[in-house]
């Protein structure tokens, strides 16, 4: 029962019913068709009440009136003999009066690139519209007159007053194109019976010329459904343009971190020619001086957006054409550079403009086209609304280049803005849903890392245990074979020690004749021996000073037997690296003989031990042992005797150097024991 409760079951039994696949390319085409319908059908529709001025005389300056540029110090001028009302005045009055057979009338609303060619005169760009109503009754209240679009910029006058323009009247002029506007008419500015209504109109070039529908009304009437298609000409658009500004600059930021997702960088910087092109529909005074340059880059933008969105969309299905953009690329560079060079006046210019134009409109069906295969073959639900997205603007460029053919009415605008929404949404959705997928295929690596840690944590204990008992099994065959080592150590010893004193003791006592004096003194050689075994195995063993210490005890009762004095001069000493029982024990036996020889055959009364840590020339540290004693001396020949032999043998086994100087004044053993 709990499976039916499941999203994702449903989920997998709807990809793989053959209606829902069909179903749901259908309710996202419905969708499209239902959208671009709705936003096609937009126009300004005040309430009743509201009157629609659609015929008008038009006068145009084929005379040279009218300046071509009015600087915009005029508009307030108050000291200089012209300001810029005088001028429209002069410029709108010399039009009427130049009354010839280029006076006609024509239907609002009204484009001139229609009529350019059988009116040349229209060229010049500046046009004046006359208007008539007569009132039964005169108006009462405040009356206004609404613009919902004019190209570029406009005076109005009510009854031969001037009351508002829309702009600067200074090259470039200002562009009121995309701005819905409306003048009020002064109170009891209208009055009965005939009312004239004059529109002085600017455009630069003239082909860009057109003015929509013209209405009058009463203030309250107009106010709402301008407000309203203001909204969706002006703010929704900057509205639109902030949006892209903001998602561009967070795909860059997102390319910067994931540099090998070049799908990133291109959104941002299709994002970058989007805005351009959306803003020179918006922009009033224009920032550059000529404004055909403003017009190019209107045009650049629209083509780079063209170029960007094919290699964005290659990338986003992770497809590779690298032959096919590499030419694309130079021929969008090889039409540019025609388009610059050709002279504007030229056919061959029209038709390189008319080709970049096709060539955008194949690019965004070019894109709509591949979204839509990769949408049938995921059958996912946002790369349906990727594809919806991508085909409202491929609808809505269409509906731009058929304005720019002359086969829609200029005044109503460009619409490829409109889809930018849409599109950021849709790819939004497949960012949120590739996160969404890479924070799962997280979570479950992470199950499986986890799985993988318990696992590998069982294996490490069940190994580390079978280590531990390894190692336990070494410590103890270690600690036996030490304990063989020490056992074989101390036999041989006592060999080579008190073994050697108790055969002499036995071999005495098994004569006839027992020399109680040798007896003795091998009794007691035994016994020195023994003393210095147990001072060897002692913890003091590892311990130089402490051991010097038991050997001053030890010989201490041997000195004060034969009234020898000690001087005893043992400095702080640093440990020795591996000075265990037995180095200690070969020590203690060379400083023994060497006490028992000064004691036996020098004759002195007084002997001096020494040690201190010394620091050899290469830097080595090393400790250095002396006994000395004031003596008779001995002679040194090759023939040594035992004790000197075994003192320079066992100075040996514990890498010790062993020095003797000897002369009439004592003998000076030295050991230099390194540390």
């Amino acid at each position: 029962m709990t499976k039916y409760l499941n999203a994702k079951y449903w989920k997998v039994q709807c990809s793989q019913t053959p209606l829902f696949n069909l179903l749901l390319p259908l309710l996202f085409a419905i969708i499209f068709v239902i959208l671009v319908w709705q936003v096609l059908q937009i126009r300004f529709t005040p309430v009743g009440g509201s009157l629609a001025l659609s015929k008008a005389t038009l006068f145009t300056d084929t005379t040279g009136q009218c300046k071509d540029s009015i600087p915009d110090s005029l508009a307030n001028a108050a000291v200089v003999t012209d300001s810029l009302p005088d001028i429209l005045r002069k410029c709108v009055e010399g039009l009427k009066l130049a009354h010839n057979e280029t006076t006609r009338t024509v239907q609002i609303p009204h484009e001139w690139r229609k009529d350019i060619k059988k009116h040349p005169e229209i060229k010049t760009g500046k046009v004046l519209y006359h208007f008539e109503y007569n009132f039964l009754v005169k108006p009462e209240g405040l009356w206004a007159i609404v613009l919902p679009a004019v190209s570029q910029n406009v005076a109005v006058y009510v009854n031969d007053n001037l009351i508002g323009w829309s702009g600067s009247f200074e090259k470039p002029i200002a562009r009121n194109g995309t701005r819905p506007q409306m003048f009020s008419i002064p109170e009891g500015e209208l009055g009965e019976k005939s009312n004239t209504f004059d529109l002085y109109v600017v455009s630069q070039p003239a082909i860009n010329g057109f003015l929509d529908q013209v209405y009058i009304g009463p203030t309250e009437m107009l106010k709402p459904a301008l407000n309203n298609y203001y909204y969706f000409r002006y703010t929704l658009p900057w509205t639109i343009a902030l949006t892209i500004v903001v998602l561009s600059i967070f795909m860059l930021f997102l390319w910067f971190y994931r540099r090998h997702e070049t799908e990133y960088g291109l959104f941002a910087l299709g994002g970058f020619f989007w805005l351009l092109h959306l803003v020179n529909q918006l922009v009033v005074d224009i920032p550059l001086w000529s404004a055909s340059l403003w017009d190019s880059l209107f045009y650049i933008s629209a083509g780079l957006l063209a170029l960007v969105g094919i290699f964005f969309i290659h990338r986003l299905l992770e497809k590779s054409y690298p032959l096919f953009e590499k030419r694309l690329l130079y021929g969008a560079l090889a039409l540019l550079v025609l388009l610059l060079l050709v002279p504007e006046a030229s056919w061959l210019y029209s038709a390189l403009f008319q080709l970049a134009n096709l060539a955008m409109l194949l690019a965004a069906f070019y894109i709509f086209v591949l979204t839509v295969i990769h949408a049938f073959k995921v059958k996912s639900l946002e790369w349906y609304a990727l594809a919806t997205a991508i085909g409202i603007i491929a609808e809505f460029a269409l509906n731009d280049y058929l304005m720019v053919l002359g086969m829609r009415p200029a005044y109503e605008g460009h619409y490829l803005h409109f889809g930018a929404p849409l599109l950021l949404l849709s790819f939004m959705w497949i960012l949120l849903k590739r996160f969404v997928n890479t924070l799962q295929q997280a979570e479950q690596y992470n199950t499986e890392l986890k799985t993988l840690n318990i696992n590998l944590e069982n294996r490490v204990e069940a190994r580390g245990e079978k280590i531990r008992q390894s190692f336990e099994t070494i410590r103890v065959l270690e600690q036996e074979q030490v304990l063989l080592e020490e056992r074989s150590r101390i036999m041989r010893d006592m060999h080579d020690g008190i073994g050697v004193y108790l055969t002499s003791m036995l071999r005495h006592l098994e004569h006839d004749t027992v020399d109680k004096k040798q007896l003795s003194e091998a009794a007691h050689n035994a016994l020195n021996d023994l003393r210095l075994m147990i001072d060897s195995l002692g913890s003091a063993s590892t311990d130089l000073p402490a051991m010097l210490g038991m050997f001053r005890t030890r010989i201490s009762i041997a000195l004060n037997a034969c009234h020898v004095e000690l001087e005893w001069h043992v400095e702080e000493l640093p440990a020795i690296n591996n000075f265990g029982p037995e180095r200690a024990l070969n020590l203690l036996r060379i400083l023994q003989e060497a006490f028992t020889n000064a004691l036996k055959h020098s004759k002195a009364d007084r002997i001096r031990l020494s040690a201190s840590s010394e620091l050899a020339d290469d830097e080595t540290g090393h400790i250095r042992i002396e006994v000395s004693d004031n003596g008779a001396g001995f002679r040194i020949n090759n023939k040594a005797g035992n004790g000197l032999k075994n003192m320079q043998y066992r100075a040996n086994k514990i890498k010790a150097e062993l020095n003797i100087n000897t002369d009439a004044k004592g003998t000076q053993i030295t050991i230099i024991l390194p540390a």
